[in-house]
């Protein structure tokens, strides 16, 4: 076979329903790739990928969503747009049942879409057994690695997308923002896409002084398939319903003082002796 005829470099282009989100990305997310979605907590990793499944699913690509963090929710699904009844759920205690299930179904399945929520929930069997004061140093990196390795290949001859989601931390040594799965995590994931809280952006409350509105910005970090690494894109995410697909537009506030038009007039002296 002749380098021009290899059909694996030739991906296919998921364009998401956020303008903000495909901008970053370079146009959408590609198959035959692993994309994480990294960051702290309550910055919606699980709702955006609850939304790029139902935006999936109306493609009809096959999905799965492998919940080793045992937080997900049917009603939630739902209200992101969820076909519950077509989606495939894997919900694992061990960490190598969990990633065993989703190579077998990557296996059976093509053109499809895969979540893996979340990295860091990730239980090893061996850690479990040894109990609070065994020693487990480099457990799940192992099993991440060993994982990365067989599904790579998978994943290009399928013609899958693997999304994991993952937690950020900051590096002692280096100071340098890192996610949970080790080194070969960081070497097979394709694009990587942090997610945070807009930095002195206060969120938008209802009447009822609850949050409606938190902004989040989404940055890429490391994109081999399009040149967007650095890039920084802002997104609306509505506390219960998810990620707006359009930027969201406010009503501007006057300022200063109001103009003569808006300044109610009162009787004076000469109207009251006038009449």
């Amino acid at each position: 076979m002749k380098a021009e005829e290899s059909l694996i470099d030739k991906s296919d282009i998921f364009v998401t329903p956020f303008v903000q989100l495909n901008a970053v990305l370079g146009g959408g997310i590609p198959s035959r790739k692993i994309v994480e979605v990294s960051g702290s907590y309550s910055v919606g990793k699980s709702t955006l990928a609850l939304q790029l499944v139902a935006a999936a699913q109306k493609e009809k690509k096959p999905c799965l969503y492998a919940d080793s963090e045992f937080s997900f929710t049917t009603d939630y699904a739902k209200i992101m747009g969820v076909d519950c009844k077509a989606l495939d759920l894997v919900q694992e205690q061990f960490a190598e049942a969990c990633l065993d299930a989703l190579e077998a179904w990557a296996t059976k399945h093509k053109n499809g879409i895969m979540v893996l929520d979340s990295i860091g929930a990730l239980l090893p069997r061996e850690e479990a057994e040894k109990g609070a004061e065994g020693r487990s140093i480099g457990l799940q990196a192992r099993l991440i690695g060993s994982f990365t390795r067989r599904i790579v290949p998978i994943l290009a001859l399928k013609n899958h997308t693997l999304i994991v989601l993952n937690h950020t931390f900051t590096d002692l040594n280096s100071g340098k923002l890192k996610t949970s799965g080790g080194a070969k995590l960081e070497y097979a994931k394709s694009i990587w896409i942090t997610l945070k809280r807009s930095y002195g952006k206060a969120p938008k409350r209802g009447a009822d002084g609850l949050k409606s509105i938190i902004y989040i910005e989404v940055e890429c970090r490391k994109n081999k398939t399009a040149a967007t690494e650095g890039m920084k894109a802002e997104m609306e995410l509505g506390t219960g319903n998810g990620f707006a697909t359009q930027p969201i537009i406010f009503p501007q506030k006057k300022r200063g003082r109001p103009s003569k038009v808006d300044i109610p007039q009162t009787p004076t002296a000469a109207h009251i002796t006038n009449k």
